[in-house]
């Protein structure tokens, strides 16, 4: 019945925009869309690139998720891992299963997010 994921959500604090484009923008190089009305006057943040669509969207009471989180498969893993690094984000290298690359970062409001290697995907190796 189900045929894709459309798009995932995450949700970041009232006034989080700037940060969340410094990071999705700036940092990951993730295009910014124009969010339609009546949901941008709502707050929050669309970007997308490829099929990889992203929004965040404010939340009153928010609170970050440590568990929860999307895995982007990244063409230049160590590259990113640097990048993330200088940004002052946490890079946490995660080899629980040895078959895959992939590490763990925050994103500005403290949101897990993970990279895997292109090619290390759990979709990737069916």
């Amino acid at each position: 019945m189900l045929t894709r994921l459309d798009h995932i959500q995450l949700a970041m604090p009232p006034g989080g925009e700037k940060q969340a484009r410094a990071f999705w923008g700036g940092l990951l190089g993730i295009v910014e869309e124009v969010k339609p009305e009546p949901l941008a006057s709502r707050g929050g943040c669309w970007f997308r690139t490829g099929a990889i669509i992203v929004h965040l969207g404010v939340e009153k009471d928010f609170a970050p998720q440590k568990k929860a989180h999307p895995a982007f498969c990244v063409r230049d893993l160590d590259g990113l891992a640097q990048r993330l690094a200088g940004a002052g984000y946490p890079v946490i290298w995660d080899d629980a299963l040895p078959e895959r690359r992939r590490f763990y970062t925050a994103d500005p409001f403290g949101n897990r997010i993970e990279f895997i290697a292109n090619g290390d995907g759990v979709g990737q190796k069916l």
